[in-house]
């Protein structure tokens, strides 16, 4: 009696097991089945009558997904309220009797350089919304790679330091591109406009002869910022070396050497000399 009710026991239990392994096959291959992530894309689109927006991306973003996300919908939000505000503002103007050409606007991101912890980007963006010529103006980000989170520029620097030196240096560097634009010697009193604020531009690393270091940090300045609108962009370096008392700590081990001779930009005037 003893015997068959054990008998009984274990065939249950193997029943029981048997029926445990066949539930668990669909689980496993409905597992493996699944999608993968979805990867945003490294461009964005869009016409209608009243507005053309772009929006692109590099393709070395895609090493950081959580940036290369927010970049995405962060832009394609931003094109997308670009336009519906033109479509309203072109009914209201044309209601009105003064029709104005299509809207625009781009949005394109590069990157400038990139160390063992930070990324460096910085976006130039172009924007048609009628008037006698198109809006300039740059965006610039900073990647901490080993936090995955984006921090100000402004946190290269040591918290309340004083930055006179640097913001002198900077001026100078102004002075002399502008004068050489013109032609003729160019001075900020002369301009009508004091010197900018380096730590508050925005600003972008350039790489260093010092393999996976970063030689300077560059101020990107749009058109009419500090020159006239003709004069187009400003790019601004400072080395590494005469930042050094002003380098904040946790990134100071970054920097090393000296800049590489290009620029972000391209060179407005060698485009003028062709």
């Amino acid at each position: 009696m003893i015997t068959v009710a054990k008998q009984r026991v274990w065939a249950t239990v193997a029943i029981c097991l048997a029926l445990v392994a066949c539930q668990k096959k669909p689980q496993e291959q409905t597992k493996s089945d699944r999608p993968p992530a979805t990867v945003a894309p490294l461009g964005y689109a869009k016409t209608d009558g009243d507005a053309q927006v772009t929006l692109t991306l590099p393709e070395p973003i895609k090493l950081y997904p959580e940036l290369h996300t927010q970049l995405y919908n962060e832009g394609e939000a931003a094109l997308n309220a670009f336009m519906a505000n033109a479509r309203d503002d072109r009914a209201e103007q044309s209601a009105d009797g003064f029709p104005v050409p299509a809207y625009y606007r781009s949005i394109n991101w590069k990157i400038a350089a990139q160390s063992p912890r930070l990324v460096s980007l910085y976006a130039e963006e172009e924007d048609f919304q009628g008037g006698a010529h198109p809006g300039h103006s740059f965006q610039a980000l900073l990647w901490d790679k080993s936090k995955s989170e984006l921090i100000p520029t402004g946190r290269l620097f040591v918290n309340g330091a004083d930055m006179t030196a640097v913001d002198a240096y900077a001026c100078k560097q102004i002075e002399a591109l502008r004068s050489k634009r013109a032609g003729d010697p160019v001075s900020h009193a002369d301009f009508g406009g004091g010197c900018p604020k380096f730590a508050e531009a925005k600003l972008i690393l350039i790489p260093s002869t010092v393999s996976g270091k970063v030689g300077a940090v560059d101020a990107l300045f749009a058109p009419s910022e500090v020159g006239a609108y003709a004069e187009g962009p400003y790019e601004i370096r400072v080395p590494q070396n005469v930042l050094k008392g002003v380098l904040n700590p946790e990134f100071a081990d970054q920097f090393a050497g000296d800049p590489v001779a290009e620029n972000a930009l391209p060179d407005p005037d060698a485009d003028l000399a062709r």
